[in-house]
């Protein structure tokens, strides 16, 4: 595939994503403030929607094309106080900035330009969890195995002794349940 056709794939795909975040006022951490306040069906349907997508996309494309480099499925990092102060740093932010990254780039795309303050606040955000958050991380996350060894990541898959595909293919069935379900609304009488 030639470079200009994806770029004109990417260039459509950007603008179609931006309408469809535009129009539907799509912001993931707003909306699961509104999920934690009962007030949220819309967005917890449009959060099920990006699940299901997602998980079956990345699912389907590494039988497709496993060179990809995708994560494998099921991967668990380690636990630990690194986890503790990165949600809390995280949360802080996404306070401080009135929402994610998506809903930033829809505020700016809207012309609210006092966002733009805080997607240039996201460079040196992000250059602190890669420099000095991701260190800290990794030295937390080796666990023993029980022999002296150091093992990196826990994957849902052994632990449960289930190939990866039916753990994904699972919870997507359980989503479109949930959406389903979120749906419906009690006949009136």
């Amino acid at each position: 595939m030639s470079f200009t056709l994806l770029l004109i794939i990417g260039v459509v795909f950007g603008i179609g994503f931006g309408f469809f975040v535009q129009r539907a006022g799509f912001c993931i951490a707003a909306g699961l403030g509104e999920m934690f306040a009962g007030r949220g069906k819309r967005i917890l349907r449009l959060l099920l929607i990006v699940f299901i997508i997602t998980s079956a996309g990345f699912m389907i494309s590494g039988y497709i094309s496993p060179e990809l480099g995708l994560k494998t499925i099921g991967q668990i990092r380690g636990l630990g106080f690194y986890n503790i102060v990165s949600g809390l740093l995280f949360g802080a932010g996404i306070i401080l900035s009135g929402g994610c990254i998506l809903g930033t780039l829809r505020q700016i795309g809207e012309g609210n330009l006092i966002f733009i303050i805080t997607l240039v606040s996201f460079i040196p955000g992000m250059a602190l969890v890669v420099y000095v958050l991701d260190p800290l991380l990794e030295k937390g996350y080796f666990i023993s195995n029980g022999e002296g060894a150091q093992v990196k990541n826990i994957l849902l898959s052994d632990l449960m002794g289930v190939q990866p595909v039916w753990i994904t293919a699972t919870l997507v069935i359980g989503a479109i349940l949930w959406y389903r379900s979120v749906g419906k609304r009690k006949p009136t009488k």
